[in-house]
């Protein structure tokens, strides 16, 4: 048996490999499998061979006709360890591979019950095998399905590397990307499910870009809708957003990467049915359209006038402070409230896009700090040398 695998299956203590494939053989004949086999077949490894392919191809009748999960989970342990006692490493990977589409493929509803066989073979085999990515492909539309993802673990850099590790092409990379994207939101990961998303469109390239209209819709909206990322400008470089320019999607995109709130209520006055029927309410925009107006309100003053907000984020006084407290709670600003003079003080505030202006802005602020401690510096020696040396 080849070294190919992190787990051992569980399998049926003391039989040996043709054994087990005979009590399987009739197992499934129970439930009307048919086996191609000579009728005076010999129990021998060749015989093996020719029945552990037809085995895999009809395990799936036990999701209809086996109720008890231990059971079906039993049948598929016992092909899992059958697999393991080939010796030939493409061997073990095709059968693999063959099983893992067997358990996707078929049509019964025991979804739960699929998705954790697929995730304990996935978590059976070492991943630097090429065969772990159709496991990884099918675990994934499972979870995707289910909206569960109890028996795997996903990491997106981990999965990164072992693209890699599989010389996987641009689309088998593409094909991963999107199924973590729907996974991780089946799973209500969102902030996942973007990252997934940004990495997926990292793999067009120019000339690529047209294609990838549909994710880079995707991308911007889920970017929107998502409560706590507020910075987008780094969305605006990919080329498949680049691609939407001249769509609403993407003149929406601009909006909240460096628009104002009456920019959108523009936008929205001006295209109303766009914005209803997105995956965000009207509402929620203009709840982030605010907190991003202020943040940029605060990138260049210390204090604001809750009069401002009243008039520039359409507050009414009563709403103000609570409003204050959840810009300062998500992030946007530091800052307190000075509640008798009716003014926020600022003390810092994060930038909505980081170009060239803002580049020049921490230069001048380094600038100034190295003559300031040039100036310290010279104080200290000028203190040093005037300190008399000694008592007395």
């Amino acid at each position: 048996m080849s070294n190919v695998l992190n787990l051992v299956a569980p399998s049926f203590i003391g039989a040996s490999y043709l054994t087990q494939a005979i009590e399987m053989k009739s197992f499934l004949e129970a439930f009307g499998a048919k086996f191609n086999l000579p009728e005076n077949y010999e129990e021998n490894e060749d015989t093996f061979l020719e029945l552990l392919p037809q085995l895999i191809a009809q395990f799936p009748l036990t999701f209809t006709f086996v109720q008890p999960d231990h059971e079906v989970e039993s049948a598929f342990f016992s092909l899992v360890s059958m697999i393991q006692l080939l010796s030939q490493v493409d061997q073990i990977e095709q059968t693999s591979k063959d099983l893992s589409n067997a358990i996707i493929n078929d049509t019964s509803p025991r979804t739960a019950l699929k998705s954790k066989l697929l995730g304990h073979q996935f978590s059976c085999y070492q991943p630097s095998l090429p065969s772990t990515y159709t496991l990884l492909i099918n675990v994934l539309k499972l979870v995707k399905e289910t909206g569960s993802m109890r028996y795997v673990n996903l990491d997106i850099n981990q999965i990164s590397e072992w693209l890699g590790l599989w010389k996987c092409d641009v689309q088998e990379q593409r094909d991963v990307f999107r199924l973590l994207h729907e996974a991780f939101s089946a799973i209500n990961q969102g902030e996942k499910a973007i990252e997934a998303l940004v990495r997926l469109l990292k793999l067009y390239a120019e000339n690529e870009g047209v294609e990838a209209k549909s994710d880079a819709h995707i991308c911007v909206i889920s970017h929107i809708a998502h409560p706590k990322i507020f910075v987008m400008d780094h969305l605006l470089d990919l080329h498949p957003i680049r691609a939407l320019d001249g769509q609403l999607s993407h003149e929406l995109l601009q909006i909240f990467v460096t628009g104002h709130l009456n920019d959108y209520i523009e936008f929205y006055n001006n295209n109303t049915d766009f914005v209803e029927k997105l995956a965000v309410t009207h509402e929620e925009n203009l709840r982030k359209m605010r907190l991003l107006t202020l943040s940029s309100m605060a990138q260049d003053c210390s204090e604001i006038e809750f009069t401002q907000l009243t008039t520039n984020l359409n507050l009414v006084p009563g709403d103000v402070e609570s409003f204050v407290i959840e810009a300062i709670a998500s992030g946007l600003i530091k800052g307190k409230i000075n509640e008798p003079e009716g003014k926020i003080l600022i003390s810092s505030s994060i930038n909505r896009t980081f170009k060239e202006q803002q580049w020049n802005i921490i230069k001048t602020k380094l600038e100034v700090w190295q003559k300031n401690l040039i100036t310290i510096q010279e104080s200290m020696k000028k203190g040093h040398f005037a300190m008399p040396i000694g008592g007395g």
